[in-house]
């Protein structure tokens, strides 16, 4: 049903009533503000012919202009029409402006007895922001030139942390807004700019500049930049790490079963070589010589089977390997969602965040298939989950990211250390009972202690218990640490870009830095373990990523 092609707002409606008028529902808002030269309104017509109409029609959105039949919004209006289909326009006409535009979608008059009309504009652009899920529709101010009367906008733009295009080479405040961000340092800002409004914008606002005179293609990368969704190289992304993750998953458990099997067959060895030496058994466990003979011969051949299989497949290597790459897809999956460091806006004017995001995933997934795991295949899981596909914003990215590595951290140090104690106590009782069949005369049966509590310790070593212990309990507090700091903050500094950059980049660290120290560990047991295990070939090791 189409809207009418004008919306008249009575004085006694509110924000809320007057916004509820229109039944539009984009998934991105672009707001279209500004003025400038009479001479640049070809080149200004071009940019919203070629570039901005195209791509408010594929990402759905709302353009949102003053309205007018004159100037900026009357140029986008014309633009619209030149294009088979035209994008959906909503105009804000205050009672001042001239119009409304006929090319525009709908239009909303404000009424005269509003007594601020410019501060109700942007409130109804801010209302219409509202979607009815929990994630508000993303806004995107576009400003071309302007002067005083756009700076007010500018800056309630940059309060509401909205990323800002500022078309350079239209002249006007979009330009002194550039130029002062082009300053080199934060020193040269403070001195050169008096207006305390325009460094409250360059100290707020993320902005990036869009060319009057760039390219089609130059043009479109930088609009879809703000307001492209998370994509299909975020299903991609997750994909590969769901992969990775029940690959590792198989190949710990395969690896740990075959050290186990490997530390019991120890064990029973000891115990037979104690029977064959004549030692009396009690009467329930006696068993005949024939049956001690046949085990004498299967258990050493099972062990050398056991170790040839660790030496031919490397199941624990493999293991290391894919989750190195599977934590490290993950890292750059929520770096990329938060949109924060090389996937930011600003950084993403030349290459997309999409493009990043496949590059980082390309060169993981490169060094992987370059190791050992090319020798075996990945199984495939697959993961219906809507809420990962998704942008995050800071409290939710605290949320999903920092408190859940946090409360894994509590539950694995809570099970390591319960279970370090254990194994611990074990070894301690193997040893005591050793020493007590010593003094009682029943010194062979102490090579079966022996070797209890050298499996045992095996089993600790193979695990990285206490290593894994000191690991977690480091990255714990490293994260309670950065999520205090967090809280911390006041409202406003947390919605200040470099606060959130800081955020991510420190808890991704800390994680890479618990995944690293794990992996050296771990390859430096693997490599002992070869070094025991005769006939091993030394094949590659784990990658580490900076």
């Amino acid at each position: 049903m189409s809207l009418p092609a004008l919306i008249e707002v009575q004085a006694t409606d509110t924000i809320e009533s007057a916004a509820a008028r229109v039944t539009l529902k984009p998934d991105v808002i672009i707001l279209l503000f500004g003025s400038f030269d009479s001479t640049q309104a070809l080149q200004v017509r071009s940019i919203l012919t070629r570039a901005l109409g195209p791509i408010a029609l594929v990402s759905n959105a709302l353009i949102v202009t003053n309205g007018s039949s004159e100037g900026l919004a009357a140029l986008m209006g014309q633009a619209a029409q030149q294009l088979d289909q035209p994008p959906l326009l909503l105009g804000i006409l205050e009672p001042n402006v001239v119009g409304p535009d006929p090319n525009h979608t709908a239009v909303l008059r404000l009424p005269a007895d509003w007594s601020d009309p410019s501060k109700s504009s942007f409130l109804l652009l801010a209302e219409l922001a509202k979607s009815e899920a929990t994630v508000q529709r993303p806004v995107v101010p576009i400003l071309v030139g302007g002067g005083d009367a756009e700076k007010l906008t500018l800056l309630r733009c940059a309060r509401h942390c909205w990323p800002i295009l500022a078309v350079k080479g239209a002249g006007g405040l979009a330009d002194a807004v550039l130029a002062a961000k082009a300053l080199p340092a934060e020193g040269a800002q403070a001195a050169e700019i008096a207006d305390p409004d325009l460094r409250e914008i360059l100290d707020t606002a993320t902005i990036c500049p869009l060319a009057i005179d760039g390219g089609a293609d130059d043009l479109k990368r930088v609009l879809l930049g703000p307001i492209q969704k998370p994509g299909d190289v975020l299903v991609d992304a997750w994909g590969r790490y769901d992969d990775l993750d029940v690959g590792a998953g198989e190949k710990q458990s395969l690896f740990k079963l075959t050290q186990i099997a490997i530390l019991t067959l120890a064990m029973v060895a000891t115990l037979l070589a104690i029977v064959v030496t004549g030692t009396p058994l009690p009467m329930h466990l006696r068993i005949s010589h024939r049956v001690v003979h046949v085990l004498l011969i299967l258990v050493p051949i099972t062990t050398s089977m056991l170790v040839g299989f660790n030496s031919r497949f490397r199941e624990g290597n493999k293991w290391i390997l894919l989750r190195t790459a599977a934590e490290s897809i993950k890292r750059e999956i929520f770096r990329y969602r938060t949109r924060a460091g090389i996937y930011s806006e600003e950084q993403c004017t030349q290459t997309s965040a999409q493009l990043k995001l496949a590059a980082s995933m390309k060169e993981i997934s490169s060094n992987l298939v370059q190791s050992e795991v090319n020798r075996s295949s990945l199984p495939h899981r697959a993961v219906a989950d809507p809420s990962r596909l998704r942008f995050l914003q800071p409290e939710e990215y605290v949320r999903e990211r920092v408190e859940d590595q946090v409360n894994y951290f509590v539950l694995k140090t809570g099970s390591l250390y319960r279970r370090l104690k254990r194994l611990q106590m074990l070894i301690l009782i193997a040893g005591g009972v050793g020493t007590f069949l010593a003094a009682v005369g029943f010194d062979v049966w102490v090579a079966l202690t022996t070797a209890l509590a050298t499996a045992v310790t095996s089993k600790l070593e193979i695990d990285q218990v206490e290593n894994s212990l000191v690991q977690y309990n480091i990255a714990l507090t490293n994260l309670r640490n950065i999520n205090s700091w967090w809280r911390a903050l006041s409202p406003w500094e947390k919605t200040r870009r470099k606060n959130i950059d800081l955020l991510v980049d420190q808890t991704e660290m800390t994680l890479e830095r618990e995944t690293a120290g794990w992996i050296q560990q771990m390859q430096s047991t693997l490599d002992k373990l070869t070094e025991k295990q005769p006939g091993a070939d030394h094949g590659d090791t784990a990658p580490q990523r900076a």
